[in-house]
């Protein structure tokens, strides 16, 4: 995570979430990580390539939403966004 931060400054959250934080991965279960970022000019569907990482040993799901949207997410939908912080800040 240290190389991801010091590649993109502009990342100002990392939130490690699902499955595997939760202790109860299945066969199969990727990895879920929010990034939380300060600013994007992206599209929220295009975002996601630019952070994952290469040969990682399982899946990933990558979401990036901006400080705004992240805040929003409480709002819009709730349930999601007690999953992503249910999760492990890292």
């Amino acid at each position: 995570m240290a190389q991801l931060r010091r590649e993109h400054p502009e990342i100002r959250r990392i939130i490690w979430f699902g499955s595997w934080v939760r202790g109860i991965p299945a066969p199969g279960s990727d990895v879920d990580l929010c990034l939380v970022v300060s600013h994007m000019n992206k599209p929220r569907r295009e975002r996601s390539v630019d952070y994952l990482p290469v040969g990682f040993p399982v899946g990933v799901d990558l979401f990036v939403y901006t400080e705004q949207e992240f805040e929003r997410l409480a709002q819009d939908t709730p349930s999601w966004f007690a999953a992503i912080q249910a999760g492990r800040e890292l």
